[in-house]
C-alpha cells in the first residue's frame, strides 16, 4: 500500500488530523508517539524502512509548527533509533501540510506478510457461498387444478448449508426458477408457503460452530434439508414443467423476486388493523395460497390475530376456480371466509352482508400476478369503501442488502455503494449493493 503513497497531515480546529483519507483522533503527541513506535519496531533491512522514515520525519516537522516542539518522538525507552527534533518555527501564514510521495515498493512473493492475497486471511466467510446456484431436485407429484393450471411438486434443496440467503425463499411472492433436463429456465408462481426456520435448525446450529456434549470437532459433510415446492404452471409459459414426470431431470436455482411488501406494510400491525380484505384473480391464487398457510417464523398476516379476514376470488368461470379443497382447511386458520365470484370484485365486495368492518382499521391485499385492469378494479372498490392501508403484488418490497466480506472492500476501491431503489415487478431493479447504513441487513 506503500505505491505512490501520498500523506497529508493537517491540523483541525478540534484535537483530530486527517492521515491522507483517513481522519486520526487524539492529541498530536499521541500520533506522533504511534509512528515513532511503528518506526521503531521497524530494521533497516525491511523494504518499507527508508519510506516509512520520510513519512515519521515530515510528521515531525508538520508538529513541530503546530506547537509541538522541543518534545519526544516515539518511545522513551527506545534505542538510539529514537528521534528528537527542536525545529524553529514557520513563519506566520504558511500552511500546516506536508506532502510525501514515496516511490514503488518492491514486494517479495515468497514473504506472506506481504503477499498481494493476504486481506483475504481476514475476510468472513458466509454459509453456502461456495455452493453452486443450481441444485437437483426430484419431482413429486403433478395435478390439474383447473382446466388452465396445473400444480406441479417437487422436492428441493433448503439447508442453509448449500442454499446462500440470497438464493433462498423468503417471502410469499417470490418466483421459483426451474430448468427441466438442462433447457431454458422457467420463473413459475409458487403455491407453497415459504419454508420455516424450524427446519433448517441442524444446519444453522452447525454453521455457528456449536458442538453438543458428546461430539468433538472434526470434518463433518453438509446437512441436507429437502422440503417440497409447489409452483403453479400453465401449458403455454412453461410447457417443460407442465407436462414434467418421473424421468426428468429438474433444478432449482435463485428464487426471483423479493416478495410481498409486508414489512412496511401497515397490515403487519395486527392490532390497529384487525380487518383484512383480499381481493385475489388469476394466477395470484397461488400467491394468496402461500401468504395465507405460512407459519410465524416468517413473514405473514397472522391470521389467529385478526378479527376479521375476507378473500374475493374473481375467476372467469366456476370451472376455472383454483385450490377449490383448500378453501376450508384457510378458513380454519383463523376468522377467514372465501367467496368467489365470477362478475366482478365490487360484486363480491357488495354480496357480503357478514363483513362490519371500520375504513381506518381494514386494510386490502391485491394479488393479481400482473393483470393491470384486476388491480384497477380492486382499487375502485377500495377507495369506494374508503380503504387506504393497500398492499399490492406489483410493488415488492425493497431488495435486502447483504453483508459483504470484506467490509473494506469500498474504502480500498473508493466506489461508494448507492441503496437499490424500489420498482414494481416488471421494472428491473438495480442491484443491492452491500454495506449500506439505509436499507435492511440480511444476516
Amino acid at each position: 500500500y506503500l505505491d505512490n503513497l501520498s500523506i497529508n497531515l493537517v491540523k483541525r480546529s478540534t484535537p483530530t488530523y486527517a492521515l491522507g483519507d483517513l481522519a486520526v483522533a487524539g492529541t498530536p503527541q499521541y500520533l506522533a508517539d504511534t509512528l515513532g513506535n511503528t518506526f521503531a519496531r521497524l530494521t533497516p533491512r525491511d523494504p518499507c524502512h527508508e519510506r516509512i522514515q520520510m513519512i515519521v520525519h515530515s510528521t515531525h516537522r508538520c508538529l513541530g509548527r503546530t506547537g509541538q516542539r522541543n518534545q519526544p518522538f516515539g518511545n522513551p525507552s527506545s534505542s538510539s533509533r529514537q528521534l528528537k527534533y527542536n525545529r524553529s518555527a514557520r513563519r506566520a501564514g504558511r500552511a500546516n501540510t506536508v506532502i510525501v510521495r514515496a516511490g514503488p515498493v518492491e514486494i517479495d512473493e515468497d514473504d506472506l506478510i506481504q503477499g498481494k492475497d493476504r486481506h483475504k486471511w481476514y475476510e468472513a466467510k458466509f454459509c453456502a457461498e461456495d455452493q453452486p446456484e443450481w441444485n437437483i431436485g426430484r419431482f413429486v407429484a403433478s395435478r390439474q387444478v383447473s382446466p388452465e393450471y396445473r400444480a406441479v411438486t417437487v422436492e428441493c434443496e433448503v439447508s442453509r448449508e448449500r442454499i446462500p440467503l440470497r438464493a433462498a425463499y423468503k417471502a410469499a411472492g417470490q418466483r421459483a426458477s426451474l430448468r427441466i433436463n438442462s433447457g431454458v429456465e422457467r420463473n413459475c408462481t409458487v403455491a407453497s408457503p415459504p419454508f420455516p426456520e424450524s427446519i433448517n435448525y441442524g444446519p444453522l446450529f452447525k454453521v455457528r460452530g456449536d458442538l453438543f456434549a458428546h461430539e468433538i470437532k472434526t470434518p463433518r459433510e453438509p446437512i441436507s434439508v429437502k422440503a417440497e415446492l409447489t409452483v403453479l404452471v400453465t401449458r403455454k409459459e412453461a410447457p417443460e414443467v407442465y407436462g414434467m414426470g418421473n424421468d426428468d431431470v429438474v433444478e432449482v436455482g435463485p428464487f426471483v423476486g423479493t416478495g410481498l411488501d409486508l414489512r412496511s406494510s401497515p397490515l403487519m400491525a395486527m392490532y390497529s388493523c384487525p380487518t383484512v380484505v383480499i381481493f385475489v384473480s388469476g394466477r395470484a391464487i397461488a400467491t394468496c395460497m402461500s401468504l395465507l398457510e405460512s407459519t410465524s417464523d416468517v413473514p405473514n398476516l397472522s391470521l389467529e390475530f385478526r378479527r376479521d379476514v375476507r378473500v374475493y376470488y374473481k375467476a372467469p368461470n366456476a370451472a376455472s376456480i383454483t385450490f377449490k379443497d383448500r378453501f376450508e382447511e384457510w378458513e380454519k386458520l383463523g376468522p377467514l371466509k372465501v367467496f368467489t365470484t365470477t362478475s366482478s370484485f365490487q360484486d363480491a365486495f357488495d354480496d357480503d352482508d357478514s363483513l362490519t368492518y371500520d375504513p381506518a382499521t381494514t386494510g386490502a391485499v391485491i394479488l393479481t400476478g400482473g393483470d393491470a385492469e384486476a388491480e384497477k378494479e380492486a382499487l375502485e372498490v377500495c377507495r369506494d369503501a374508503e380503504i387506504t392501508k393497500i398492499l399490492t403484488d406489483s410493488v415488492e418490497q425493497a431488495p435486502l442488502v447483504f453483508l459483504s466480506s470484506n467490509p473494506f472492500k469500498e474504502w480500498m476501491t473508493g466506489k461508494v455503494a448507492r441503496p437499490p431503489t424500489r420498482s414494481s415487478r416488471g421494472t428491473p431493479s438495480a442491484e443491492p449493493q452491500p454495506d449500506s447504513d439505509s436499507m435492511p441487513v440480511a444476516v
